[in-house]
């Protein structure tokens, strides 16, 4: 095992514009798979196109939105059959470099918007490209089909994209500097800067009739910095005939209650360091309507064997739920990357936060921010209140 850089809990690359741009993460001592090292420096793309985040997905997948495109009752229960076919590309999508990436979420995208065509009417459709036009903020001017109605010139084109460049360019500088095990203060502040004068970029740079072009581009106002449940539902638990302190459980048997479900592997020291804080998450909770399920998926020899497993489970003395993942299927299933992994599961069944790594490493309060989260689903205030992160990019003021 090795340390690794903890990824961001809300994810630019599912959220896009909906939290905007990449979340400084906070670095942790999680543990990777050995894997032969990346590229030095990754290529920018040219095409303008592919800074445009996509945001079809999250948006679909807030209560606020379903509700804005009349999506209820019988069509709401066909919509959520179809995101248990699909989300699990769409989530499993977010290890993929960003062209492979890119292109995994536009297939996913395809059979949603086929669906979306044959059971919305088509002023719901209209608001949905709206919505879309909108939640992509400053970056929808890079789309050629919205610059022609702005009236962008080619110059003002070329500068709003080399702000999205820089953006870029800067977080993968810091990416490296986390991969590296530096700080990556320096690196931090230059994303910040890149971000800040990206947002501000399209104000200095558009004429007044071209903000009225813009505005008029996105439609009537609509909140999509506030939209919390942007992510995923929760891809389902592998088949294992071992389980312990349970009999097999399935997401789908849990609905109605948070879970929270965290990976690990019995001889990880990062892993070790958590269990006290899950086992008294167990303790507190689990009257409260929270189930609390390990995940043992394996890395070395002796986590194979399910008796050696067993036997560490009981030492450590845990009292919850865990799935045996002899063979990693779970693991798969998910597209988990490192241990200790920690998800948070809302009453529906969808994704709502993680955590890689320790919860108190390196003066990280993962612990915090989980529990956080799970008492807001339990007090049902996680679809009311603002998310939390990193500065948005705000659509144009309605008039």
């Amino acid at each position: 095992m090795r340390p690794a850089p903890v990824r961001p809990i809300r994810r630019a690359i599912l959220a896009a514009a909906l939290v905007a741009s990449v979340v400084v993460p906070a670095r942790s001592d999680a543990q990777a798979p050995d894997a032969p090292p990346g590229p030095a420096v990754a290529k920018l793309p040219s095409d303008p196109a592919a800074y445009v985040p996509q945001v079809i997905l999250p948006l679909l997948h807030t209560p606020q939105v379903q509700s804005e495109l009349g999506i209820e009752g019988k069509r709401l229960e066909q919509l959520e059959q179809l995101f248990a076919q699909v989300d699990g590309d769409w989530w499993r999508a977010r290890n993929l470099p960003p062209e492979r990436q890119r292109a995994e979420i536009g297939k996913v995208e395809k059979v949603v918007k086929a669906w979306l065509g044959e059971s919305l009417p088509r002023d719901k459709l209209v608001r949905l490209a709206d919505l879309e036009r909108r939640a992509q903020g400053g970056r929808v001017l890079l789309r050629d089909d919205v610059a022609e109605v702005v009236g962008l010139e080619p110059a003002q084109s070329e500068k709003l994209l080399a702000a999205a460049r820089a953006t870029e360019s800067s977080a993968a500088a810091l990416g490296r500097a986390f991969q590296s095990g530096a700080a990556g203060d320096l690196e931090k502040a230059a994303l910040q800067a890149a971000r800040e004068r990206e947002l501000k970029l399209p104000g200095d740079l558009l004429t007044e009739e071209q903000q009225k072009a813009w505005r008029r581009v996105v439609g009537a106002p609509f909140d999509t910095v506030t939209l919390d449940r942007i992510y995923p539902m929760a891809p389902e638990l592998a088949p294992s005939t071992t389980w312990i302190n349970s009999e097999p459980l399935t997401l789908a048997g849990l609905r109605g209650k948070v879970v929270i479900l965290h990976f690990y592997a019995f001889e990880c020291v990062n892993c070790q360091r958590n269990l006290p804080i899950y086992a008294e998450w167990h303790r507190d909770l689990a009257d409260k309507g929270v189930v609390v399920i390990g995940v043992q998926s394996p890395e070395t020899d002796a986590e194979r064997k399910p008796d050696a497993v067993i036997a560490a489970a009981k030492q450590e003395g845990i009292e919850y739920p865990v799935q045996f993942d002899g063979d990693s299927a779970t693991w798969k299933a998910w597209g988990n990357t490192m241990w200790p992994t920690t998800y948070v599961i809302d009453q529906q069944g969808y994704l709502r936060v993680w955590w890689q790594g320790e919860f108190q490493g390196q003066g990280a309060k993962g612990d915090t921010v989980i529990r956080e989260a799970v008492e807001k689903l339990l007090h049902g205030s996680a679809d009311t209140e603002a998310a939390t992160g990193a500065p948005r990019r705000p659509a144009p003021r309605a008039e």
